[in-house]
């Protein structure tokens, strides 16, 4: 049963979240790049160079045993998704950017994902006997359920875009729904997880998503972005899509022992991204309370 979830229904579903992010793109978000490229730029510096480094920064503070390290450096490679996108909506972000976001680096990740990680290997290998990361066809598989779905629901928009604008929505809260049902049924399998939640590897990644979060926020303000644009970086560098991790550690390296980080990672980097809205919304109450109050003085 386990088999089946990684080998075929992860996949299949990680590739369902592709092709619904690919549905909610346009050649005008990409002409976005071009014509304001400064909130793109700094997101995909953000997400492609910051995020890794800091991974390695934790790595480095941390006493994190080396497969909960290679766990945390492999989130870190992955490219935002569904979620992030989700939660960018909730918290009165840019919608157009962050799927706009979460569409590059998903079609970077193919290239990005294994040439990092088998450099962090190289690095630091992992006392796993003959274990190594197959590089290209780690990219192949990596192709298939990421660039190709991302590629074929922006077809999709284009050639039938009604019909993709009616239900794209829906695949998209599906497509959700069963990447959190797979990572519950994976939690099933691994109970121990439960009681790691309080250990360092907990830590760690509560420490990546926050701080990448609230990097992500503060950066894009002392760059001078719109506020949605500033809240829309800082969700797009600290929401990961986790099922990426997962499906690397379980159906490209068959690593098991390798999934810890990224199965906590699924239900630990929601509390600070509602952490992270939660206190949007208070700043939006208090803001419109002082609004008020300034136009009755006026009155």
């Amino acid at each position: 049963m386990q088999q089946l979830v990684t080998q075929v229904l992860l996949p299949l579903i990680l590739a369902l979240v592709m092709l619904g992010i690919g549905m909610a793109l346009q050649p005008a978000d990409f002409k976005r790049v071009l014509l304001k490229p400064r909130a793109c730029i700094l997101g995909l510096a953000m997400q492609l160079l910051f995020l890794p480094c800091l991974a390695l920064v934790l790595i480095g503070l941390l006493p994190l045993s080396p497969l909960a390290a290679a766990g945390l450096f492999l989130v870190s490679l992955c490219p935002g998704g569904a979620t992030s996108n989700l939660f960018s909506l909730i918290a009165r972000g840019d919608a157009a950017l962050s799927v706009t976001l979460t569409g590059v680096t998903s079609l970077l990740t193919p290239l990005t994902l294994p040439l990092l990680f088998l450099a962090y290997l190289q690095i630091n290998p992992l006392d796993t006997g003959h274990f190594q990361l197959p590089l290209w066809p780690a990219i192949q598989q990596l192709a298939l359920v990421t660039l190709v779905p991302v590629v074929l629901g922006m077809l999709i928009r284009l050639r039938f875009p009604v019909w993709a604008i009616r239900f794209q929505p829906g695949l998209r809260r599906l497509s959700t729904l069963a990447m959190l049902l797979i990572v519950i049924s994976l939690l099933a399998t691994h109970l121990y997880l439960l009681e790691r939640i309080l250990s360092v590897e907990g830590l760690a990644i509560l420490l990546l998503s926050t701080t990448a979060i609230l990097s992500g926020y503060l950066m894009a303000r002392k760059s001078g972005l719109k506020e949605r644009e500033q809240r829309t970086l800082g969700l797009e560098v600290g929401v990961q899509n986790a099922g990426t991790a997962i499906m690397v550690a379980l159906t490209i390296l068959q690593m098991p022992a390798l999934v810890l980080v990224p199965l906590m990672y699924g239900i630990l980097m929601n509390l600070p991204a509602f952490g992270f809205v939660t206190w949007l919304y208070r700043k939006d109450q208090l803001e419109t309370t002082d609004l008020d109050g300034e136009v009755n003085e006026g009155v």
